[in-house]
């Protein structure tokens, strides 16, 4: 990010923390979508994807003043989305575990016929998702992070809280694994 452009979204950032919501919907406004990228990806269902983005900007909103500006708002956000992802996954693994049935989500485009509407799921997303579901969590985030949202190593490594080296091989690791899957796909 440019010098001027991390000047100005700091300047959204200290408002934010001062309790202008409207600043706050500023950097929703900017930062939404991406966050709904890497929750489809994690989630495997736009219908959970959204209702995880919005648990996660609540959690955001909550805790901007704990915002220090060390590293970008993206990466910040990105930390509580990845956490809020991971608690929805293993709270759907406990339910799932407590049935004794694994329910299987089948994604339907929706009939919202809002105009900003950018992720219809055709059946290749879907096989695409299937896929990074049986990736271990880890590899997933680094993968979706990565070439989904266009993390750099260091970006993931920060928001991940592990070496730059630990991602490389967690992106390789999950690139031969999903390649093994895309190959043996019926």
């Amino acid at each position: 990010m440019e010098d001027k452009q991390r000047a100005e979204e700091d300047a959204w950032l200290r408002s934010a923390q001062n309790g202008d919501a409207d600043a706050f919907g500023y950097l929703f406004r900017r930062y939404h979508e991406r966050t709904v990228r890497t929750l489809l990806a994690m989630m495997g269902s736009e219908a959970e994807a959204r209702d995880v983005a919005q648990q996660a900007w609540v959690k955001a909103w909550q805790k901007i003043d704990r915002y220090n500006f060390e590293a970008a708002f993206s990466t910040w956000m990105h930390r509580i989305t990845v956490n809020t992802a991971l608690d929805a996954l293993r709270k759907r693994q406990r339910e799932q575990q407590r049935t004794g049935s694994v329910e299987e989500i089948e994604q339907k485009p929706s009939t919202d016929a809002t105009p900003d509407r950018r992720l219809q799921i055709n059946e290749r997303w879907r096989e695409l998702l299937s896929a990074l579901d049986q990736l271990p969590e880890e590899q997933r985030s680094a993968l979706v992070l990565r070439e989904l949202n266009g993390y750099s190593y260091q970006e993931i490594a920060d928001a991940t809280h592990v070496k730059t080296g630990t991602v490389m091989s967690r992106l390789h690791a999950a690139r031969q694994k999903l390649a093994t899957i895309w190959k043996n796909r019926s």
